[in-house]
């Protein structure tokens, strides 16, 4: 299968160098020259529990030159739409488009580049950390989760979720993804935001007593939201789900990418995170405080963090 990765940063050579090794024709696509020419002059380098190792998948810097079977877009929720426009070329007739991206907004923005038809979204819990041109981290296991945004006769789901497993990327179809994904919404809008703010691995919440609480407060806000949009979101599921990633054998030593983009002076996506929760709820008329809070704050250490304390001033008693 000829697949395109839009959006090569962590994660997209996560699942990229996994279907090539797997004996797809893979291209990388992506807008950082440095990391395009790493990959290309000596190959992706890729970290994991059982070592390191080359994979010597091709790259290029974006646009797409010719289309694939499938298309999966990765990137920041803040560059979908320019993504998805410098992957058109890439975008067949029959191509398929799935998006893995968190956050809210991802598939609204892809809906004007390839029919509802063809969309497929979900999620991934895998942890997957960009360590500079051409190298990432791969962390912990996890699951993929994706589904069809309509009813429909084709079996585009369940062929992408082969695909994806064969490659050694546990892959399972949801019937309703849209609740996969705002479950996946709640869970980030808690522990990347937090883990961010804190300047923290996941695992270190778990020192918190007052966790659960402040967790609980936040997914009820965007449980309240989900409901205005037709959607359930189970609040106890996620809280349940987040406690299970404290663990080190899981993600429990990953860095959110919230955290990771503060640290490599990135823009966060925090405007399809809590921001969105925060700007829907208004339009609702619903209140939502914390979610407002949150944002507030992950907007204070974009504008600060090269200023950021990281000791103490000799004079300091």
């Amino acid at each position: 299968m000829k697949i395109t990765i839009a959006g090569a940063g962590a994660m997209g050579c996560r699942f990229g160098s996994a279907l090539f090794v797997a004996g797809h024709e893979v291209l990388l696509l992506d807008g950082w020259p440095e990391h395009v020419s790493a990959i290309n002059a000596r190959g992706l380098r890729v970290d994991d529990p059982g070592g390191s190792r080359l994979v010597r998948v091709p790259a290029r810097a974006f646009p797409a030159d010719e289309p694939a079977d499938l298309v999966i877009v990765f990137g920041k929720a803040t560059q979908t739409a320019a993504v998805a426009a410098a992957a058109t070329a890439a975008i067949g007739p029959s191509t398929l488009v799935l998006t893995l991206q968190n956050g809210l907004g991802n598939i609204e923005a892809l809906r004007s580049h390839v029919p509802e038809t063809r969309l497929l979204a979900g999620t991934t819990t895998l942890g997957t950390e960009l360590l500079g041109p051409g190298h990432i981290r791969a962390l912990g296991s996890g699951e993929t989760v994706l589904g069809a945004l309509q009813a429909s006769p084709s079996d585009h789901a369940e062929r992408t979720a082969l695909t994806l497993s064969a490659a050694g990327l546990p892959t399972r179809v949801a019937d309703d993804v849209l609740s996969v994904i705002w479950a996946k919404v709640a869970f980030n809008c808690v522990m990347n935001t937090l883990c961010a703010i804190a300047s923290i691995p996941v695992s270190a919440l778990a020192c918190y007593d007052g966790f659960d609480e402040l967790a609980d407060s936040i997914l009820r806000e965007v449980a309240a939201v989900a409901s205005a949009e037709g959607v359930a979101v189970d609040t106890a599921a996620a809280l349940r789900l987040m406690k299970a990633q404290f663990d080190p054998a899981a993600s429990g030593d990953h860095l959110a990418s919230t955290l990771q983009d503060l640290m490599n002076g990135r823009p966060t996506e925090i405007a399809h995170l809590n921001g969105a929760i925060a700007d829907r709820a208004q339009s609702y008329g619903i209140e939502a405080p914390l979610n407002t809070l949150v944002t507030q704050l992950i907007g204070l250490l974009e504008a600060t963090w090269p200023r950021r304390v990281t000791r103490l001033h000799p004079n300091t008693q």
